[in-house]
Order: C-alpha cells, then sequence, then structure tokens
C-alpha cells in the first residue's frame, strides 16, 4: 500500500517541527500530530514506530540520528503516512532502515539530504523499486516489489480462509 505522504520531523529550538511533508497533502491538524507521536518520549536511535492517528490514519517512522559539528547531534524521524491501518510495517521499516545506514555510511545524513530524497522515497515505494542517486559515489538502490507482491498474497489467502469459514 502507498503511504499518501512521507515526513522528516526533527528536533527543533521549540521541541519536535515537521521539517517537510511530500506531498504536502496532509491536513494542518495531522501535520500538529504527527511529531508527536513519531517521536514518542524516549525515543532514540534505531526505533521504529507504528502508531494509529486520530483520523483513523497510521503512520510508521525510523528515528535516527543526524551528526552536526558545532553543536550536540539531533535526532529526527522518517514517518509514512497512511490513511488506512491495513498496510505492511516490514516494508517501510527495511526500506527507511537501509536508507539511513546507506547515508550514514557515506556520512552523507544531513537534514537536506533528506529532505532532496523524500520525493524520490515516496515514488519507489509506490514503484516497488528505489534507486536514488546521492552523489557521485552514494546510490541508494533496493527492490522491494517481491515483498509487495508477497504480502498481497498472504491476505488474498487470509481473505480465502475467512470465507471459506463464515
Amino acid at each position: 500500500m502507498r503511504p499518501i505522504s512521507l515526513c522528516l520531523v526533527t528536533m527543533g529550538k521549540k521541541g519536535l517541527e515537521m521539517v517537510k511533508a511530500y506531498p504536502e497533502v496532509l491536513p494542518p491538524e495531522m501535520l500538529l500530530e504527527i511529531p508527536i507521536k513519531s517521536m514518542p518520549l524516549g525515543a532514540k536511535e534505531g526505533d521504529f514506530i507504528s502508531t494509529t492517528l486520530s483520523s483513523n490514519s497510521a503512520l510508521s517512522g525510523y528515528v535516527f540520528k543526524i551528526p552536526r559539528k558545532s553543536e550536540r547531534d539531533n535526532i529526527a524521524s522518517l514517518v509514512a503516512v497512511f490513511d488506512q491501518t491495513d498496510y505492511n510495517a516490514s516494508i517501510v521499516r527495511k526500506v527507511f532502515t537501509a536508507t539511513i545506514e546507506e547515508l550514514k555510511k557515506n556520512n552523507s545524513i544531513s537534514v537536506e539530504t533528506i529532505e532532496k530524497i523524500l520525493p524520490y522515497l515516496y515514488s519507489g515505494i509506490d514503484k516497488g523499486h528505489i534507486k536514488i542517486k546521492i552523489s557521485s559515489v552514494v546510490t541508494i538502490e533496493m527492490n522491494i516489489a517481491e515483498e509487495k507482491e508477497e504480502d498481497s498474497k498472504k491476505k488474498a489467502a487470509k481473505s480465502l480462509a475467512d470465507e471459506m469459514w463464515k
């Protein structure tokens, strides 16, 4: 299932802040709720959060650190927002974890970089294949189509089983 939006949330001077949402389709009340739900109190690097929103939507977020030279490292969350609670969170976890780890490994992790790649992540999740060139040396590439297909087969089998036992 395709997310309705991908978001980047960071810790700002006044608390958690929505840095960017792509595409910009979320209502204002949801934009206020997402930062709080995507990085609950006590969240630490590597945490993966899946929760519901008050609008019967759901989100999954991956918490990570953004290194800074002159001050303490910042904490951030990469978030996928869905219009239903029935989605495959493991695909989101795989994509977000691999993306952040690849950026870290190549010292390319920054707010600007993540803002820049949000549209590519969004379309890649939808298409089932992600290929994002960060620099001449760094390319993030992964195929998630197999997992999407496997997930839809599981749903079809469950639906058939439910029908048989009515």
